[in-house]
């Protein structure tokens, strides 16, 4: 693999990793690019570094908003590491009142069930928590359950977009 794909559920946190990836890697494909050039033809594909946004219209359009049910990002995790181009995954696990009750946990079981399909795909995962542990899912929590399954656990979204393209110009091979 050579790229990095960003599967977000938080508009926000999508847009600083686009913004912080094109200028680590150059050209980043999103379904809310800046630049039209960089525009998803089909959001359903990924393009070399791509960033998807999955709180958009497109993927809650009669489904609930990914940071509520995870099953899209799961499916689209998967879809990820089955293609040979994917060397990173980049992730956001968005806590409080309206996320789901185990996020990390959501992501872990898609995590491993993409890896039990694709075992000989070498996928890193580098994820950003976002909250805190008064939250009712329990940060420090959130964050073990991650760091357990192997996922490179940031501070912040900003130092896990930096980690994904230091990952990558490193040298490190899926």
């Amino acid at each position: 693999g050579h790229y990095i794909r960003g599967l977000y559920t938080g508009g926000t946190l999508a847009y600083e990793a686009l913004l912080l990836l094109q200028k680590e890697v150059g050209g980043v494909y999103a379904n809310i690019a800046i630049n039209d050039q960089y525009l998803l033809k089909d959001v359903e594909t990924s393009q070399q570094h791509t960033i998807l946004d999955m709180g958009e219209d497109y993927f809650t359009d009669g489904m609930p908003h990914p940071m509520i049910d995870p099953r899209l990002r799961s499916e689209r995790i998967r879809k990820e590491v089955a293609d040979p181009d994917t060397a990173v995954i980049l992730l956001d696990c968005v806590l409080g009142y309206g996320s789901h009750t185990d996020p990390a946990g959501a992501l872990v079981s898609a995590i491993e069930n993409a890896r039990l399909a694709y075992p000989h795909r070498k996928v890193h995962f580098v994820a950003s928590v976002c909250g805190t542990d008064q939250d009712p899912q329990n940060g420090i929590q959130q964050r073990e359950k991650l760091i357990a399954a192997g996922v490179h656990v940031l501070p912040t979204n900003a130092q896990a977009a930096r980690l994904a393209a230091w990952l990558l110009k490193t040298g490190v091979r899926s």
